[in-house]
């Protein structure tokens, strides 16, 4: 009974691999984005502590690259909730990045590559709390959501 069973699991598995139909490029992007989507993303919180009443601050250099240091496409960045005591910017622009050594884009570190810069300035004069969300989209499908607690002085 046991080698009845195990050739039937066998068999289904070589014949659904059979089975199995050629996917385009588009609809594996699709199938990703329904694993991957909004909705299944981590969001992550960030806490900047202080920053500068009155001044642009530098939040982030969003890319997305292969292993040779070309952009596999452009990165979507939104403001999902404008902070209340300033105002947030992307901006597509050219600067370094910072992976670690170990990682296989760790030579993109020495040379400027394409991606979406986020600034953030706060409003003249005021000091105390504010906050605003992020969601970056990514050529391939994945998303990521952020928000940030800012703290103005």
């Amino acid at each position: 009974m046991t080698k009845f069973l195990l050739t039937v699991f066998v068999f289904g598995l070589f014949s659904s691999f059979a089975l199995a139909e050629e996917k385009t490029p588009e609809q594996l992007r699709e199938e990703r984005s329904r694993i991957f989507g909004i909705e299944g993303l981590e969001s992550q919180t960030l806490t900047r502590v202080v920053f500068a009443s009155g001044a642009k601050h530098r939040i982030g250099f969003y890319v997305d690259l292969n292993p040779d240091c070309s952009a596999t496409g452009d990165i979507n960045v939104r403001v999902t909730k404008q902070p209340e005591h300033g105002t947030v910017e992307t901006v597509a622009a050219t600067d370094y990045v910072r992976f670690p050594k170990e990682n296989i884009r760790s030579k993109c570190n020495l040379q400027k590559v394409k991606g979406t810069l986020v600034n953030y300035k706060t409003a003249e004069k005021y000091t105390g709390k504010d906050e605003f969300d992020l969601l970056i989209l990514y050529p391939g499908g994945f998303a990521r959501k952020l928000h940030f607690d800012i703290s103005v002085r």
